[in-house]
């Protein structure tokens, strides 16, 4: 049964939208709020599903520790991208930054609602959060967005494209697919073109996901330090 599953498309895509799963039917239902127990078990089904079905077979991963440590600062960047509008000392700028560039556009989101927060009542809960939002999430969505929609949007025949060779508007549309995913859709979509930009210039997914999992890894950090729950 297994092996009949491991086309290219269902491997590379099948983990992202089983988590796309997991999100509409615990949220949506409870009104944006489920137990944070959830995520816990989400990362573990779909980390589990990543192992079974091996993505990477499809798409490029190798590359030089050199793509690694250029992935790592393009990782470290998007995180300031994502956070800086929001640490900022001048009120102003973050109510009107999360007013017009933060969903839902006009409204102001809710930050002070206690599903924000959920994580802080269980030291436990809240690192798996951040297990699962770097190490597992992370890769998922770069083997999806860059490794099977980007080169799926370049040629319908596009399993052995390689990731250097996707079109300019398939790179573009995939940013943008990639930053409408997520409520800050502007420093989704910078975070979109950085990782496509990372994808298309070493034709390997080795250094998106090193700078996703950076990005995700020092947001959490920053989450639970910061007491910034609002990010998660």
């Amino acid at each position: 049964m297994l092996e009949r599953l491991n086309g290219a498309g269902v491997a590379l895509a099948a983990p992202f939208f089983v988590w796309l799963a997991g999100i509409a039917v615990t949220l949506l239902p409870l009104g944006f709020y489920a137990p944070a127990y959830v995520y816990a078990g989400k990362t573990a089904v779909c980390a589990a599903l990543v192992a079974a079905l091996r993505p990477w077979r499809f798409v490029r991963c190798g590359g030089t520790w050199r793509d690694v440590a250029l992935g790592v600062l393009v990782g470290l960047a998007v995180y300031v991208l994502w956070a800086w509008p929001e640490c900022v000392p001048w009120d102003g700028v973050t109510a009107w930054y999360r007013r017009w560039l933060v969903m839902p556009i006009g409204g102001m989101p809710d930050y002070a609602a206690s599903w924000c927060y959920a994580w802080d009542r269980s030291p436990a809960l809240a690192a798996a959060k951040l297990v699962g939002s770097a190490f597992v999430i992370a890769p998922i969505e770069e083997f999806f967005f860059r490794g099977c929609l980007m080169r799926w949007l370049s040629q319908r025949d596009w399993q052995g494209l390689p990731l250097a060779a996707v079109g300019r508007q398939a790179f573009w549309a995939t940013a943008i697919v990639f930053a409408f995913e997520h409520d800050r859709f502007v420093a989704g979509l910078l975070a979109g073109l950085a990782y496509g930009g990372l994808a298309v210039r070493t034709n390997s997914l080795r250094a998106p996901i090193a700078a996703h999992v950076t990005t995700n890894l020092i947001l959490g950090l920053h989450v639970l330090l910061a007491d910034a729950y609002h990010f998660w």
